[in-house]
């Protein structure tokens, strides 16, 4: 059984080249991104460029420097970071932080980083491409807004089927277990993260509403409170 599989989505492609995931670590691959990079480059008569190139960039490396910090996995100074990379190398300092890395056989041989390192590679290594990263990445939040409003149209046609049913509790409930509070237009300030969760909410609820596992609005709201109970539990232990 494979413990970290390879997610190859059609939505996760970049001039045509479909650009792979890791499930388990989320890593992109940088080699998929210079694949794609370089099938523009052919088609647009671009300068070559190396990710690697990239990478090794100063402002870069104090680009990364902070993403790290923000995400916790760094705790060094920048001074001594960029003294770590000009004496040892950014990738093998990335290596050391585990946010790269090398995989596969000579002939399969394969380069995976950290998500927002990839973002911020695929971002530097041309203009044009830079238009079509940032709309990759839009298109996709765009489409999980769609989505989870979709989706509550659905629920809302089988909440409309029980007796007592209050829409406004039900909207009010939905944001404060996915979002931590109620506020008109919060769906809109959503992250990514935030709205495939309100989605995969809505539809499992949807799902239970016409299997009839969920029979009366008060049965709703009783779901709906045991599943926010579960999550703030799930915090407090991690906290």
């Amino acid at each position: 059984m494979r413990t970290n599989p390879i997610l190859e989505s059609g939505s996760r492609n970049l001039c045509g080249v479909t650009i792979r995931q890791e499930a388990k670590t989320q890593f992109l691959n940088l080699s998929d991104l210079q694949r794609a990079f370089d099938v523009a480059r052919m088609d647009n008569d671009w300068s070559e460029r190396r990710f690697s190139e990239v990478l090794s960039y100063t402002d870069n490396r104090e680009r990364i420097y902070y993403l790290l910090k923000k995400h916790e996995i760094i705790t060094t100074s920048l001074n001594v970071f960029i003294a770590d990379t000009e004496k040892h190398g950014i990738t093998k300092i990335l290596k050391r932080y585990g946010a790269y890395a090398t995989k596969g056989a000579r002939h399969t041989k394969s380069v995976w980083c950290n998500p927002y390192i990839w973002v911020l590679v695929a971002m530097e290594m041309n203009p044009m491409l830079y238009g079509e990263v940032i709309t990759w990445l839009t298109d996709r939040l765009t489409a999980n807004r769609m989505e989870a409003g979709e989706m509550y149209k659905q629920l809302s046609n089988a909440a409309a089927k029980l007796n007592g049913v209050d829409f406004s509790k039900l909207s009010r409930a939905l944001n404060i277990i996915v979002f931590g509070r109620h506020e008109n237009g919060i769906r809109n300030k959503g992250t990514e993260q935030q709205l495939e969760e309100l989605h995969r909410l809505e539809q499992n609820l949807t799902y239970s509403i016409e299997a009839g596992f969920i029979r009366s609005f008060e049965d709703l709201m009783s779901h709906l409170r045991s599943i926010w109970q579960k999550k703030n539990q799930q915090r407090s232990v991690l906290s």
